[in-house]
């Protein structure tokens, strides 16, 4: 087959065994030693084996190509029984049509995105301005920080990055405590302080992601795309593409399991937590006052003086 390789006029589409059956002039079993082969029409890879259709093989493989042979005969093959019988036409016409076949499914991919553009504008839409959305996450998150300091933010923020969910509390330790440490550790200092788990904090990987700029960055790409020529992007940016095409929807997934986790982080019971958080009791006393809103789905503190 010769032409420019965004000529799919010849190329095929075989998604299953079922496909090969129903066309005219497909034959299962077929002895090529005398044929010349015409074209490769298509490549294809099946969920599950099939037998090779050349009598003298009959290997089942889930890989191979469907091949006309110049008597108007057709069949599937197998890459090596092709190159076999015949010889580098086979493998010149395979890798052609290979490359056609990519080429053609990275072009539908692309123009499948295009076509659902206004739909999936309308899912970033909903998902930066419902309630509960990105921006409430983003507005509300700013306003955390504002009431708990950036000291505390900061700690907060660590803890997320290193996956570390529980609160501890630093106290005096009680007679008993000291009693026995020194049993264990007799030649060891004296202890003065323990920590102790005071609780975990829900929904903290939230503050690992940032839902209003990946939603924004996705809704720039699909502007940019567009305005795309993807037969004239050279195979690896056209690939990068199409592999950001295949990602949106758990790109999607990921934004509806942070704002999950934004509603978890938002509550009365991690608020309890944060007064552990404070380097001394001045600070601890004012994280106390931080309180969470559910009716008002907003953070409430004490005007700073």
């Amino acid at each position: 087959m010769t032409g420019a390789l965004d000529d799919f006029s010849l190329l095929v589409s075989i998604k299953t065994p079922e496909d090969l059956l129903q066309r005219p002039l497909y034959q299962s079993l077929l002895d090529l030693q005398k044929s010349k082969l015409a074209e490769v029409l298509a490549p294809y890879h099946f969920d599950r084996p099939h037998p090779c259709g050349i009598s003298s093989c009959r290997t089942p493989h889930q890989s191979g190509y469907l091949v006309i042979t110049e008597d108007q005969k057709e069949t599937n093959i197998g890459q090596i029984c092709g190159k076999k019988i015949f010889g580098d036409d086979f493998v010149i016409k395979a890798n052609l049509q290979d490359q056609r076949a990519r080429l053609k499914h990275q072009l539908e991919t692309l123009q499948q995105v295009r076509d659902r553009t206004p739909e999936l504008m309308e899912r970033i839409a909903s998902l930066l301005y419902r309630d509960l959305g990105a921006k409430w996450a983003e507005m509300t998150l700013k306003a955390f920080r504002e009431a708990v300091g950036q000291a505390v933010f900061s700690q907060i923020r660590d803890k997320a990055r290193r996956g570390e969910v529980s609160i501890e509390k630093v106290r005096p330790a009680t007679a008993d405590e000291r009693a026995l440490h020194r049993q264990s550790n007799p030649s060891g200092r004296p202890l003065q302080f323990v920590s102790e788990k005071i609780g975990d904090l829900a929904g903290l990987s939230f503050l690992n992601a940032h839902p209003t700029s990946i939603l924004t960055s996705l809704k720039d790409k699909l502007f940019e795309l567009g305005a795309l020529d993807g037969k004239a992007l050279a195979a690896g940016p056209r690939k990068a593409w199409v592999d950001w095409a295949g990602s949106i929807e758990l790109t999607f997934d990921g934004i509806e399991s942070n704002l999950t986790d934004a509603v978890r982080f938002f509550s009365q019971q991690n608020f309890q937590l944060l007064s552990a958080l404070g380097k001394d009791q001045k600070e601890q006393d004012r994280l106390a006052q931080v309180r969470w809103s559910d009716s008002e789905r907003r953070v409430i503190a004490r005007t700073a003086r």
